[in-house]
């Protein structure tokens, strides 16, 4: 029989047959340049794959073909030997089978407690406690709702005023403004497809970061704090570390897409615990915030965003937000050489700021209004993988993630 033969015979690729023939698990004969497959060889292919059912590694069942060519199994010491190797084969089994069956009520649990949807979802809107935060932002009069939908604590839906003719809208518990998208370049990623397919060791790296953010909210402390996290399109950091928001922390939220916040508000809803938390649709950089009323901002790549769109600086304009001496913390992202992939990046974003991507820029603007506190070079990345949202990043750039903490110095002078 040849070798294809045996293949279709055993239902096994020929390329396997080659590599037990190299490796020496198969000794066939030989007979004018082509290999033999005669009742010996298939029996021993016969027995390798059953072996191999019985999950022993190759170089073990090398070693008990070996056996039975030398022997045939007929000495008691090579059955005994064999016998050993057969037991301790089993006990392996069992092992294994206790870990997978531990794996798998594990897994079973988790998937039950993903399922359940046992946990008391809390249907959160604008918080009234929330409304002294806001303030038009054409005259810094009041914003008053008519026509509200609410409860106790939050208002569902609302018309928002100011004497001054300035309007915008409550509509499924998210403060809608009329500064709308106007890019063509962006659209709202409601299924994190952006950042879907990182690579794991580019993941690792924005984990290092969390982690020193974490840390710097943590020393600062939160509660009874007011918190500001922009641009979460791009990114939304607190959207997985809620536990950093405290009993009495409120948080606001902004982005230009109200899709985005509307999905990230669903899944908060979902945790059952009824944050704070006001949600802001806005595009432009003059949210209806009341100036100085916010204690942290929170920057995971919003002013990375911001720049693929605008030539300015954002924090500058979360500046005017921030108390004096109030906390900024965020992480920055900047290329160390990058020549082409800013290329890729001003070719894919036709809008974008050349100064984006630049440690110089970050640098040099943050301090025109805040005082660095301490940073931290989280590491770099050479390949962001094929993901949409960082897709520009040319293999071999090397993209650093600066994590970093400053204060709002009190000489600032707002941006109106």
């Amino acid at each position: 029989m040849k070798i294809g033969q045996a293949a279709k015979k055993f239902a096994v690729p020929v390329t396997s047959i080659y590599y037990y023939i190299k490796h020496g698990l198969l000794v066939p004969p030989v007979s004018r340049g082509q290999y033999v497959f005669d009742e010996k060889t298939l029996s021993d292919l016969e027995w390798l794959l059953t072996l191999k059912q019985m999950e022993f590694p190759l170089e073990v069942i090398h070693r008990i073909l070996s056996l039975r060519r030398i022997s045939g199994l007929m000495p008691q010491e090579d059955r005994d030997e064999l016998r050993k190797m057969f037991a301790e084969q089993d006990r392996a089994l069992e092992e294994k089978i206790e870990t997978l069956t531990h794996a798998q009520q594990l897994l079973r649990s988790s998937l039950s407690l993903l399922g359940a949807g046992d946990c008391e979802i809390v249907d959160t809107g604008v918080p009234l406690k929330m409304l002294r935060l806001l303030a038009c932002p054409v005259c810094g009069g009041e914003l008053r709702a008519q026509n509200a939908s609410m409860d106790s604590r939050y208002i569902f839906e609302a018309e928002m005023n100011c004497r001054c003719g300035y309007s915008a809208r409550i509509q499924n518990g998210i403060l809608l403004t009329q500064n709308r998208n106007t890019s063509f370049y962006d659209k709202p990623d409601t299924i994190r497809e952006l950042y879907r397919d990182l690579p794991s060791a580019t993941l690792s790296l924005f984990e290092r970061s969390y982690h020193w953010l974490g840390e710097c909210l943590t020393k600062a402390g939160t509660s009874g704090k007011v918190m500001w996290e922009s641009y979460v399109n791009a990114w939304f950091f607190l959207h997985n570390h809620t536990e950093l928001l405290l009993d009495g922390t409120e948080l606001i939220v902004t982005d230009k897409f109200p899709e985005t916040l509307l999905a990230y508000k669903e899944v908060i809803d979902r945790c059952g615990r009824g944050l704070d938390i006001l949600y802001i649709a806005d595009a432009g950089t003059a949210p209806p915030i009341k100036k100085k009323c916010v204690d942290i901002t929170v920057d995971f790549f919003a002013t990375n965003e911001h720049n693929f769109y605008h030539d300015d600086f954002w924090p500058n304009y979360m500046s005017a937000y921030l108390k004096d001496g109030g906390l900024a913390a965020g992480v920055y992202f900047y290329f160390d050489g990058g020549e082409r992939s800013m290329k890729n990046l001003l070719r894919s974003y036709p809008e974008a700021s050349r100064n984006n991507f630049s440690s110089r820029f970050f640098r040099k603007e943050l301090r025109s209004n805040y005082k660095l506190l301490s940073q931290f070079d989280c590491g770099f990345s050479t390949d962001s993988g094929a993901n949409l949202g960082l897709g520009f990043h040319e293999k071999g750039d090397k993209l650093h993630l600066l994590a970093y903490e400053a204060v709002k110095e009190k000489r600032n002078l707002s941006i109106s």
